[in-house]
């Protein structure tokens, strides 16, 4: 397993790169379609060479961990281990600056249900994800959460990590994510815990990037019959 400290001076060095890019960039950024194909990108191969930095392992970008079900798509970053299993698997969604806050937080938990599966499958020794989002998203997030189960998993702060039973999953809300090739067995909890935060801000851009660690608690059971 990584060190947290590894980890987190990774995504503060990603962040970094990519500030420096938006200094540079700062007109291609006004175009939001741009500001999301660039700085995810930029973020996803500085994160990778982050992690690479002074590591014997590979660490590859793009890489499925699985042949077969939701680990057969492939993860943004992983970080191969000494053995078969992974060290560690990331996946990162870029908010792309408007204002359907709703619609992005319910893809980012796609990505914390695919890295719980991982987990609980054993294909990897830790996961995480990666969100960056704009500080009115970061606002809006806690009483959105409040009236809606499942999503405070994304807000969770380091001193006190997030849980919350997989039964909030039942609801038609969440019929995308199984008919789009989700695990239908889940572990009983979720559980996430934020691992390293960083700013990445612009007189054009005001982004906060979120590392939340993922893994569930519990045996596992079918959330959705079929």
């Amino acid at each position: 397993m990584l060190e947290s400290e590894a980890i987190q001076a990774a995504l503060l060095a990603a962040a970094g790169e990519v500030q420096g890019l938006m200094n540079h960039l700062g007109l291609a950024a006004r175009s939001a379609p741009t500001a999301k194909l660039v700085f995810e990108t930029d973020f996803q191969a500085s994160f990778r060479r982050a992690l690479q930095f002074g590591r014997v392992e590979t660490v590859s970008v793009g890489l499925a961990l699985t042949g077969h079900g939701v680990l057969a798509q492939p993860c943004d970053v992983v970080v191969a281990g000494k053995g078969r299993t992974p060290q560690l698997a990331v996946e990162l969604t870029w908010h792309p600056r408007g204002e359907d806050h709703a619609g992005f937080a319910t893809r980012a938990m796609w990505d914390v249900l695919k890295m719980t599966v991982a987990r609980s499958k054993g294909t990897v020794e830790q996961a995480a994800v990666v969100i960056a989002a704009p500080s009115r998203f970061w606002r809006w997030l806690p009483q959105f959460a409040d009236d809606h189960p499942g999503y405070d998993l994304l807000g969770s702060s380091s001193d006190t990590p997030t849980s919350s039973k997989t039964e909030f999953l039942a609801g038609p809300t969440w019929n995308f994510l199984f008919e789009e090739g989700m695990d239908r067995e889940l572990p009983e909890r979720l559980w996430t815990c934020l691992m390293a935060s960083a700013d990445v801000r612009s007189p054009w851009a005001d982004t906060e990037v979120r590392l939340l660690e993922v893994k569930g608690l519990g045996s596992g059971a079918a959330v959705r019959a079929g």
